[in-house]
């Protein structure tokens, strides 16, 4: 895969920080946002959520298992996949680049990360918007963000920590988070949709994506309480 110099540089900053956030996500949250956004119409009637992965791959999957879920998946052989590794949780990670993941929704990058200690599949993210596509509008990421909201409400999940629509103090919407009857995480989050006094066409929105075996519990290194 070919890119200039500077999205490269400014997509792999993006993409360290997005795993950082979302391998430690459980901290973004108040208790005080649970209380306000938990979504009430949420009724037992729905399916039960299954959360075991994306697509074709699988939590628990080693990675060469992952590329053939890529295969299958998208079509995508091992030139257009990128290997992505984080510098301080030391984990590994898969990158491709999907166009038109959702409809009218410009690219997308989907990235699968495995474990410091496991080496198989913990945690897909699949983020839309800047700056993985610079010519998407705001409002293709917002209609994106609506779609996937109303794909989830469809189905049933833990009452402990589910939230729907609730602003963070960052300004970021999380539009939906949810857990499954095992503990895995579905989390939906539109990124600093209202920069300060910004036209609309100079909005700079991501629309990010986490599917997470453990919430919480991240296998990624550590230092040792006795380490220092």
């Amino acid at each position: 895969m070919v890119m200039n110099r500077f999205t490269a540089s400014a997509l792999k900053l993006f993409l360290i920080g997005v795993l950082a956030i979302f391998t430690s996500g459980a901290g973004l949250f108040s208790s005080e946002n649970d209380e306000l956004a938990t979504d009430q119409t949420i009724k037992n009637i729905k399916p039960l959520a299954n959360i075991d992965g994306f697509r074709s791959a699988k939590f628990g999957m080693t990675m060469q298992e992952v590329k053939g879920s890529i295969l299958k998946d998208f079509g995508m052989f091992d030139s257009k996949i990128d290997a992505i590794s984080h510098p301080t949780e030391q984990t590994k990670s898969l990158g491709i680049t999907i166009d038109k993941l959702l409809p009218n929704s410009g690219k997308s990058r989907v990235v699968y990360v495995f474990g410091f200690k496991s080496k198989r599949l913990m945690q897909v993210n699949i983020l839309t918007g800047h700056p993985v596509d610079t010519d998407i509008t705001p409002q293709q990421v917002v209609d994106a963000g609506n779609l996937l909201g109303s794909h989830f409400f469809k189905k049933r999940y833990q009452e402990d920590g589910l939230v729907a629509h609730a602003r963070l103090d960052d300004g970021s919407v999380l539009i939906f988070r949810g857990k499954d009857q095992k503990g895995r995480m579905a989390l939906l989050r539109l990124s600093n949709p209202q920069p300060n006094e910004k036209k609309d066409g100079d909005l700079k929105i991501s629309l990010i994506l986490s599917y997470i075996e453990q919430p919480g519990q991240p296998d990624a290194f550590q230092l040792k309480e006795d380490d220092f």
